[in-house]
């Protein structure tokens, strides 16, 4: 994997875990993902389709895979730690996409609908605000809404305001979503804000080749 990113990402109550084709479970991603295992509300708001076959799956896997060898993002399956309802199971994904030339970096989120109400998402996005600032050296972080996604409102107004961050507007045409393009509500946070609000979040970034080197 790249060494941009770390091979997990743990919170308080959340594991985000990286995934591969290799190491992974297919079956259990399909099973997540699937038609009869996804919600019609989780999929309102974002440009994924359930998966029909298990070769769908595969290649859900290998594109994200893809992204974080690549350095370019870094990808996450979204896992409560244990004591949580549902602790080790697949509960979304978060990714955090890196715009090198523009020192940016934009984050995006689905999470199963049994999972929502806790305050994964400002969690999650809390760990992922402070990968980009403090190990990757970012300047600005994005995050956007579908106008219609009040869900995503609420919690996505929340994060930003604890660091200070704020709405940017609405961009016009910006995400397409069933072929058609949609509005979007845009915010960002800057390095001085994320600075200036307080204690950094608590998380760890833990990479494998770390591990790896104190089993030496």
């Amino acid at each position: 994997m790249s060494d941009l990113f770390p091979d997990e990402v743990v919170t308080e109550r959340l594991r985000l875990v990286k995934e591969s084709v290799a190491d992974g479970d297919l079956g259990e991603r399909y099973a997540s993902m699937s038609t009869d295992g996804m919600d019609e509300g989780e999929v309102a708001y974002v440009p994924v389709e359930p998966f029909e076959h298990l070769r769908e799956a595969y290649e859900f896997v290998a594109d994200r895979e893809d992204r974080m060898q690549s350095g370019d993002a870094g990808t996450y399956v979204v896992r409560p730690r244990e004591g949580e309802d549902g602790a080790g199971e697949p509960a979304g994904e978060a990714e955090l996409f890196a715009v090198w030339p523009r020192r940016a970096a934009f984050m995006t989120f689905g999470l199963r609908k049994r999972f929502w109400g806790r305050g994964y998402s400002g969690e999650r996005a809390a760990a992922l605000i402070r990968l980009a600032f403090e190990r990757l050296d970012l300047e600005v972080v994005f995050v956007s809404h579908l106008v219609a996604n009040e869900n995503s409102q609420r919690a996505i107004e929340r994060y930003v305001d604890r660091f200070d961050g704020r709405r940017e507007g609405t961009l016009r045409n910006q995400y397409p979503m069933n072929g058609e393009p949609r509005d979007v509500v845009q915010y960002s946070i800057g390095r001085d804000e994320y600075e200036a609000s307080g204690e950094p979040p608590d998380c760890e970034f833990v990479d494998e080749r770390d591990d790896e080197r104190e089993s030496r």
